[in-house]
Parts: structure tokens; sequence; C-alpha cells
């Protein structure tokens, strides 16, 4: 048990904004160690032992990393803490369970394809939450993984574990003394001089082997440990930024998420002071302000948008400037007539059999009197939308006790994307939705220039939450090669370069207004015309795994006992 507090205190300790990155390279290794004892000794343990093992490991990783959501939901941490450290504990176990049935002596290296297998499967179902996803350990060192232009974060993953597997095979070569080999096979010499020179001869053929082993197996390591981040730096210095400026000001109201306007007269007040601060930045060069998540109080209904204060209220300032947009978020919602059909996601208004949509909307409105919307489509599980909600749905009264959902938001099937009146496209993502390397590739396909993040950290008060989540960024934009702007209710705001380098990071939960030069960019990358390709490969890989494991399991229980 020790050793599996220890790996999960290692993943911890590892993570971003204030881990070492490097702990999590032996982070496996005390399970690896358990695992090992466990195969050693099957007959003392219950086969499930190393699955309960791990997933303690993993709990503890998972409840030291992200406790801060129970500040949003209690649901949302339960399925973060105990259900996503279970998930995670499934790979391990699978690994383990190989060991067993497969003839021969199979180490740990199929943990590799594995865990790839596991987090590309859990970037898309309805428990999705990849917000451990090993890839991310290294987000506060653009420096190490540049080449996530070209494998995404999963290639950060791979790099993990391969790391771990290595070190732990180094780890064992040690744990063979030299002055221990002796000659197992019995010589049968009669001169003793004759046998004793042979067994000295023997044995020091095994200890050279073992030295020999030793060896390649430290030059391995060590080429593992320092190939990615050379590699990553000829990157970073032939790097060309691109030189296509807009001029882009970012706005942090800093007002409490769980404040709600005490009517209209409140409503404009905020609406107006929101636009009173970036007035403070914009200039007849800047092309867009960016403002955040849900920003926009009040109900804003896509069938009478012109009832809406703040839509006025943006929509008409825009229009005092020639090229000039807003992007903002804002919760919307959409009316069903009695005859119009709706989608899974509506839900009926009280006492009456009309039907409604919420969103988690970016709201744009330009200098020429364009109105466009986007909805936030890869939602927080527990807290935004429920999980299997149809399955789910009798405890669904209890869910929204503690500060969940017991149905779903709406949702858009595409990637949307806002033009401005200078032509320039953005992608608006909205908070969660930046954690996901592959689906923000969706924006960039479909001609997005810069990438915009609004999101509303607050939420969680301040805890590790907020800053880990503002590191992500600089991953996102590296993967694509995007600059991002960043707009947070509360912060921690600021602006990303493509190659992840932070700028003018705004303070904690304070109002402040930011602007800046961004570099549009039309590139695109390796990793965003081919997505996540090494979980594809290693999806691919574990399906066969898996059936020869079947397979080998079949033979051997059709085996006469006593057979080896």
């Amino acid at each position: 048990m020790f050793l599996s507090l220890l790996s999960g205190l290692l993943f911890a300790l590892s993570w971003p904004s204030r881990g070492i990155p490097m702990l999590i390279f032996v982070a496996f290794i005390p399970l690896f160690i358990v695992e090992d004892h466990v195969l050693k000794n099957r007959a003392h343990y219950n086969k499930y032992a190393v699955l309960l093992y791990s997933w303690l490991a993993f709990a503890i990783f998972n409840a030291l990393t992200t406790w801060w959501i129970v500040f949003a939901s209690v649901p949302g941490v339960l399925m973060a803490v105990f259900l996503n450290s279970f998930f995670m504990a499934i790979p391990f176990y699978l690994m383990h369970v190989g060991r067993r049935v497969l003839p021969g002596k199979q180490g740990v290296a199929s943990l590799l394809i594995l865990w790839l297998s596991f987090e590309y499967l859990h970037l898309d179902w309805e428990m999705s939450w990849s917000w451990l996803n090993l890839g991310n350990v290294f987000a506060g060192l653009p420096r190490w993984v540049q080449w996530y232009e070209y494998t995404g974060a999963l290639g950060g993953t791979a790099w993990v574990i391969l790391m771990n597997i290595s070190l732990y095979s180094l780890y064992k070569t040690y744990m063979v003394p030299l002055e221990t080999i002796t000659v197992q096979q019995t010589l049968e010499i009669e001169d003793k001089k004759e046998k004793q020179r042979v067994e000295t001869y023997l044995k020091n053929v095994q200890q050279f082997q073992l030295v020999k082993r030793r060896a390649l197996t430290g030059l391995g390591t060590f080429l593992f440990l320092i190939i990615p981040p050379v590699v990553s730096l000829v990157i970073w210095n032939r790097y060309e930024m691109p030189d296509d400026p807009v001029e882009v000001v970012v706005v942090q109201p800093g007002r409490d998420p769980y404040l709600r306007p005490d009517g209209l007269r409140q409503v404009q007040e905020w609406t107006d002071s929101l636009i009173l601060l970036a007035e403070e930045k914009i200039t007849e060069n800047t092309r867009f302000v960016v403002a955040p998540e849900a920003v926009l109080p009040g109900s804003f209904w896509l069938n009478n948008p012109e009832a809406h204060y703040g839509y006025r209220k943006l929509r008409n300032h825009a229009m005092q400037y020639d090229n000039l947009a807003w992007v903002a978020g804002s919760m919307m919602y959409r009316e069903y007539g009695a005859e119009e059909q709706h989608p899974a996601t509506a839900r009926k208004f009280r006492n009456s059999d009309v039907y409604y949509d919420a969103y988690n909307g970016a709201l744009f409105l330009d200098s020429e009197g364009n109105m466009d919307t986007y909805f936030k489509s890869k939602l927080v599980p527990g807290i935004e939308r429920m999980p299997f909600a149809t399955l789910l749905k009798p405890i669904g009264q209890l869910v929204e006790y503690f500060g969940g959902t017991s149905g779903s938001m709406g949702l858009q099937p595409d990637r949307g994307v806002f033009t401005g009146p200078d032509g320039t496209r953005v992608a608006p993502v909205i908070c969660y939705e930046s954690i996901y390397g592959e689906y923000l590739n969706g924006y960039i396909r479909n001609g997005a220039e810069l990438i915009f993040i609004i999101t509303n950290d607050g939420w969680w008060r301040d805890t590790p939450g907020y800053r880990q989540h503002n590191q992500y960024a600089r991953l996102r934009a590296i993967e694509t090669r995007r600059s991002i702007a960043r707009a947070a209710k509360t912060g921690i705001s600021g602006f990303v370069d493509p190659m992840g380098r932070v700028y003018q990071l705004t303070p904690w939960w304070e109002p402040a207004v930011i602007r800046q030069e961004m570099h549009k960019n039309n590139e695109i990358t390796f990793y965003v015309r081919n997505g996540d390709f090494l979980g594809r490969m290693a999806v691919f890989l574990v399906i066969l795994l898996l059936l020869y494991m079947g397979s080998q399991s079949i033979i051997r229980k059709k085996q006469p006992k006593g057979r080896v």
C-alpha cells in the first residue's frame, strides 16, 4: 500500500503549475514494483489485487490534483476522483493480466499502447475527463515539447511511459548484484582446477552480460530522456514567427461568478462597466475585444436578441468603430415552437408543453452589425452534462441538489469560426474545450487563424485549478501554431504566442484590461492535419493484444492440469 501511495504522490507532485515535471518519469515505478511482486506471488493475492493497488494510486493522484472541483460541484469531484482513477487503473491492470496469461517472460512494455488507447478513447465519450492526460504535465515547459506540433499531447504521454519503463528496466538490472551471480549448471569435470577455471569463466561471462545489459539499458534510457528536448530546442531555434499582426484587447471584469444581477439596473451597470473597461485599451487599430465566458448578464433568447441589453450595447459600441468586433460569453436560450422538432437536450418549461434549449455560448458582434454565435459542445461531465442521462435520470434530482445537472446543455455539431470585419477568422473556444487538442483542430481546419479562449475559472476559487487551465493553453498554441488570447472572468487572462510563451498575465480576481498584437497564421501543422494518430495506432495494436490474450487464455484452460 505504501508504494501505491508513493506513486500517487509522485504523480501529483509532478503536475503544473507548481509541480516538478521530472518526477513523472519515475511515478509509475512504485506501481511496477507492486505489480511484479503480486505476479511472483500470485497464489497469495486476489486476482484483482493489482487493480485495487493501482486504483488507490490514481485516486491519490486525482484527489491531490483536482480536489478544487468541489467548489463547483460535489458530483463533479466524485466523478473526477473516484471514477477517473478507476478508468486509469484499467490499462495498468490489463498490462498485469497480459503478463499472467501470455507465454514467455512478459515485461511492462504493453502499458505504452494500453495507456495511449485509454487516453485516446477517454477523449470522446460521455464520461470524458482528460484534465490529467499525462502529456499535459509539460504545459509549463514549452521549450521541451515543441514537437507537439507533430504528435499532440499524446506524444508527451508516450514519452512519460517510455521513460518509466526504461528507468524501471534499469532499476531491475541493478537489483541483481554482480557478486551474487553464480554458475547454475552442474559441470561434470573431474579436474578441480579445470572445473574452477571453467566456472570462473562462465561466471565472468554472465557478469559481462549483466554489465552489458545495464549499459545498453542505461544508454537507451539516456536517449529517451535527451532526444525529445533536443529535438524541441532545434524546432524552437528554427521556428519563424508569422508576421501578420492583429490588435486584440482582452477584458477581465474580476467579478465573482456566483453573483447574479439584482434586477435590470444591475444588468445595465455590469454591461456598461465592461464596455468602459475595454475603452481604456481600444485604439483605432483594435480589431477584436475578447470578454470571458458568461460575462454578459441576463438571459439571451436567440428568438429575440433585441430584448437583451448586453446585445444592444455591444453591437452599438462595435458600430462606433470601422473594423471592430466583440467576442463575449453569454448564457443563451432557444425556444421551440409547438410544431418544431427539438433535440434531446431540450427541456420543458414548468407547467407547459413548450420546450427550450440552454447553451453556454459565445456571441460575436461587429462594426457592420453582424451577429454570430457558437455553442460550447465539450461539456463538463456532472456539471454541464449528466453522463448517460437517460440511464441515470432517476437520480437526477439528487445530482442537481449537490450542484450538478440531470440533463445536458445544448450543443452544436461543428466547430464554428467567427470572421471579423477585416477578414480575420478566429476560434471561439469556451473553457473546458481548451484541454482537447484534437477537438481544437476542428476550428483550425475550418479556417481559424487565431484562438480566443473565453473562460470562467472563478468557480474553483483561488486553487490550482485556474492555474493548471491557464498552462494548458500553451500546449494548444504549440499543437496548432496559433496565437491565443485568453479572457478569464477572474483571471488568469493573457496572451500566448505560437511557441507557447505567455505575455501580460493578469492578476487573480482583479478587474484588468490588456492589449497586444497577435500574429495570425494559416499554417496547418502535422498534428492539425492528422490528429491523435498515436492514439488510433495504439487502439489497433491493443485490439490485437486483447485478441492474443483471449486466445492464450482459452488455450491454457483447455490444457490438461499439470501440463506446462
